[in-house]
């Protein structure tokens, strides 16, 4: 049970951080209208996600229980909110650090389809088309890989004469949106790159409960993300021996690093180690565990705020620089002690012992994070300076029009309980698993 815990942990931790970040963003007055929709939206998609590990948690509780079939709803919030990730990630891209949109007809065009396209999946779950290749699964891997991949490479292979401090942060705010979106991917390459079946026969739907057109389009999203991490990797690489090195390298190299052992662990097994069963063996299972869910559940919030502070998206001043820091302490002493547990749970140390370690811990953590915040907050990374401003169309955008993109989120999440409330008592889950033999 120590994933669903981890979920819980992280769904805490995405919400409190999502939630509170929100709330400086929507002070910020300062943002560039593509700065400012990007940050509603990468704040919003943390909430959603936060909802959406608490929901697989739930699911999880319950599909070990004989008691009701409650475990259709909370599968499909789970589902529902990860809609809502996958287009936020999308939307994202689309303007931030570089806009690919680049004035106002575009942006309309662009975000009215990716809404559309979140509103016609949970269409599709409501008449009973759930997990189709209709939903274009592992698109968010494409569109990432791409977009970002497009931004990385431009910016960080600049000409040596036109390459600032400017190019290369936007390069390295593009490898961390990618770090975010396929860390968890990375830890797969040595699969792809050797053919190993752990790889391609990653389980992602319960058997028949997909088919095998939605599973290629994931694993071929995975496959893509490898590439564009693989890419990465190569460019750092190469820039470090010519002398000009990012900081970057050192965040995505543990991904590959960890893959390399994650390979001989996995190809020991038969099984994949991305969906957590009794089955599983322990040494698959606490693997998993400590890679790709300590991935989804606390990595993923690092970055995020590590972004909004670094590259100034919150107003940092004396009104706001108290939440800032609670954010902060509050990071560091959820994943702290979330990874004590997790240990914990692995070596039977006495919890006397462990509540002394989080406290020494916690207290060293505070006293770095007292230098790092002020270090971050008073040196933002700067995207704009020295590079051509071809780059950074403007664009008129009233603020209260990019606020009501946290009314629009929430009247979805509103209506995607409805939803799921829905086909929990009309059984369209079960339905369906009896349909195709899952």
């Amino acid at each position: 049970m120590e994933e669903t815990n981890l979920l819980f942990i992280g769904a805490i931790l995405s919400i409190a951080l999502g939630g509170l970040s929100l709330r400086l963003v929507r002070r910020n007055e300062n943002l560039a209208w593509n700065e400012a929709i990007a940050a509603h939206i990468l704040c919003l998609m943390f909430i959603t996600k936060g909802i959406q590990n608490a929901a697989t948690g739930y699911f999880n509780e319950e599909v070990l229980s004989t008691d009701g079939l409650v475990w259709q709803f909370w599968l499909e919030i789970a589902f529902a909110m990860d809609y809502i990730f996958a287009a936020s990630i999308c939307s994202i891209a689309l303007l931030y650090p570089v806009p690919f949109l680049r004035n106002i007809k575009q942006v309309k065009i662009g975000f009215s389809i990716i809404a559309g396209f979140i509103v016609f999946r949970l269409i599709l779950d409501v008449v009973g088309l759930n997990f189709t290749a209709l939903h274009i699964p592992g698109f968010v891997y494409y569109s990432s890989s791409l977009l970002w991949g497009t931004v990385y490479i431009k910016f960080r292979l600049a000409p040596r004469e036109k390459r600032t401090d400017a190019t290369r942060n936007i390069a390295l705010l593009a490898g961390l949106f990618l770090t975010l979106v396929l860390g968890h991917v990375w830890m797969w390459w040595p699969g792809l790159i050797l053919q190993s079946e752990y790889f391609f026969f990653i389980d992602l739907g319960g058997g028949s409960f997909t088919s095998t057109l939605w599973d290629f389009m994931w694993t071929s999203g995975y496959s893509i993300g490898i590439a564009a991490g693989l890419a990465i990797v190569s460019i750092e690489v190469y820039q470090a021996i010519k002398g000009d090195p990012n900081k970057l390298l050192y965040i995505i190299a543990p991904y590959f690093a960890l893959g390399l052992i994650g390979y001989s662990i996995y190809s020991t097994g038969s099984d994949t180690g991305f969906v957590l069963g009794e089955g599983k063996g322990e040494v698959l299972e606490l693997w998993s565990i400590f890679t790709t869910n300590l991935h989804f559940t606390i990595a993923r919030p690092i970055i995020a705020m590590y972004i909004l502070l670094k590259f100034g998206l919150f107003d940092i001043n004396e009104k706001t620089k108290p939440m800032a820091k609670i954010m902060s302490i509050i990071l560091i002493v959820v994943a702290t002690s979330a990874i004590l547990e997790l240990i914990q749970s692995v070596i039977p140390i006495n919890q006397m012992i462990t509540a002394a370690l989080l406290g020494i811990i916690i207290a060293f953590g505070i006293g770095w994070e007292e230098k790092s915040f002020h270090t971050l907050v008073s040196n933002p990374a700067d995207l704009r300076k020295g590079v051509d401003k071809k780059w950074f169309p403007e664009i008129d955008i009233p603020r209260k029009y990019i606020h009501r993109i946290d009314w629009a989120c929430l009247i979805y999440c509103l209506v995607a309980l409805l939803v799921s409330f829905i086909i929990w008592q009309m059984d369209i889950l079960v339905n369906i698993a009896i349909e195709r033999g899952a």
